[in-house]
């Protein structure tokens, strides 16, 4: 409860800052299968012009995306929790052959955001996996996108920042990639 509390006034105090905005692109950020990117890649893509409205970092905290009652058996609420009030994602099993096609689609559109960056660690195969159908249902839904492979190397975010740069430029110039 002291958490919910901290967070939402962290919040208003983000919505109340008199800073004007920057003209930035906002993007989603999918490919985090097996661990999160690395804080220096995040802040590479987020110097280069983007706003990071959505993401799949860290999902283990956003995957209920209603409270839990607390009355009863807690293990069965928390079953029927995950089950019934799971947060699509692309780390979740889809029975239907489309789903992982429209999911692009819908996370942009509840974001509102203007692309998504597929920013994948090179060794994660069930990511790897995911996104040539994740990328397929962006580009029919007529999303920009960009696509690109990390590891833990510093070395490499220069360029990754360039990417995203000339991606987001793309983004704001022409409305596409």
């Amino acid at each position: 409860e002291e958490f919910i509390v901290r967070a939402r006034q962290y919040m208003d105090a983000v919505e109340a800052d008199p800073k004007r905005p920057r003209d930035n692109s906002r993007v989603v950020i999918v490919g985090a299968f097996c661990e999160q990117p690395p804080l220096g890649l995040i802040k590479s893509i987020e110097r280069a012009g983007c706003y990071i409205v959505d993401d799949d970092f860290l999902l283990g905290n956003r995957f209920l995306t209603q409270d839990v009652p607390t009355d009863g058996d807690p293990v069965r609420a928390l079953a029927d929790g995950f089950i019934r009030n799971d947060m699509a994602s692309s780390v979740l099993y889809e029975i239907n052959p489309l789903g992982k096609r429209s999911l692009m689609k819908n996370r942009v559109a509840a974001a509102n955001a203007d692309g998504i960056i597929f920013a994948t660690p090179s060794f994660c195969d069930p990511a790897l996996l995911d996104q040539p159908m994740l990328r397929a249902g962006a580009e029919t839904a007529g999303i920009p996108c960009i696509a690109f492979k990390y590891a833990e190397n510093t070395g490499q975010f220069q360029q990754f920042r360039e990417q995203a740069g000339t991606f987001a430029d793309s983004i704001k110039l022409w409305g596409a990639a």
